[in-house]
């Protein structure tokens, strides 16, 4: 079997954040600014700005969840020396989930009552987060890509908040049907677990020597 060839970090975090500032652009087109008439009434021109609500709603919701992906995309990259062929798959498959993130969001902003959509939008979300979880755990089967003094409590740590999103967006794919807020509880509670930060750790080299 041939020997991985190191791939500098610098391609992949560029051509992900491309991707992931495409994504965001195509999800605020989706949201459609109605024509006001030129003698609309107050009343009238609340009543069509309220139309707009739900999408914007889903909008700010798949926004913050597409930050957190790609802040701790950026806080993994920066645990890593470099990548090989194998991983650059692993990120594209993520990349290809996360691309149809506008897709749910659009229909998300149409209904927010129905069970399906909300399905749909934590199908979808639950693919990311197992894309993400996937090439994490190809890594840490492959030590020599992580920096040498990474701590091991911040690997365990990572992991365990990303099974634990895998594990909410599956139960919030089925969870719609019993109620349609345990699936939105879902949608809101994960992304902000994932404003606590978690700084990267390191041992002391000096200390080993």
């Amino acid at each position: 079997m041939s020997k991985q060839v190191p791939i500098p970090l610098g391609r992949i975090e560029a051509f992900s954040d491309g991707v992931i500032a495409i994504i965001i652009t195509l999800m605020i087109l989706e949201i459609k600014v109605p024509t006001i008439a030129s003698n609309a009434s107050s009343q009238m021109i609340w009543a069509t700005v309220q139309g707009m609500t739900e999408p914007f709603i889903a909008y700010i919701l798949s926004f913050v969840m597409v930050g957190v992906l790609w802040v701790n995309h950026h806080q993994f990259l920066r645990q890593l020396k470099h990548s090989d062929r194998n991983l650059l798959w692993y990120n594209l498959h993520l990349l290809f989930w996360m691309s149809l993130l506008p897709i749910p969001t659009n229909l998300l902003g149409q209904g927010f009552q129905r069970p399906e959509i909300a399905a749909l939008y934590g199908f979808n979300m639950f693919m990311c987060a197992l894309a993400f979880l996937l090439m994490r755990e190809y890594v840490n089967r492959h030590d020599h890509l992580f920096i040498d003094n990474l701590s091991p409590e911040l690997r365990k740590k990572a992991r365990l908040k990303l099974l634990s999103s895998v594990v909410l967006y599956l139960i919030s794919i089925f969870a719609g049907y019993i109620s349609i807020y345990i699936s939105l509880g879902i949608f809101i509670l994960i992304p902000a677990a994932y404003f606590i930060p978690t700084n990267i750790i390191v041992t002391d080299n000096a200390d080993k020597k």
